[in-house]
């Protein structure tokens, strides 16, 4: 992979940039959700599909975005941890289509 130094740069500065988003966003987000989650709530949707049943299926490794023993700390290395995992497929699918073409 041959990148110019503007795009090595431009890489590395969206890097810190999502690291600082990650950092910043449990403290700036709202505690009042209101996204898809908020509006099955308000329809009365949830409890119809047993949303909650499922928690004895699957378990989430990290609910809610956070890590309890840390705290505001675990939500921050959660977030973190969550866009590193992101950049990272990203690049293995960069490959693997750098390798067909």
């Amino acid at each position: 992979m041959n990148l110019s130094k503007k795009d090595g740069y431009l890489i590395i500065v969206a890097v810190i940039i999502c690291i600082i988003i990650s950092c910043l966003s449990p403290f700036i987000a709202s505690g009042n959700p209101d996204g898809l989650e908020k509006s099955a709530e308000d329809a009365g949707l949830a409890e119809d599909y047993g949303v909650d049943g499922l928690n004895e299926i699957y378990s989430s490794p990290f609910p809610d975005y956070t890590f309890e023993p840390l705290g505001s700390l675990g939500e921050i290395g959660v977030l973190i941890l969550g866009a590193v995992i992101c950049l990272a497929g990203g690049f293995v699918v960069g490959k693997i289509i750098e390798k067909r073409g």
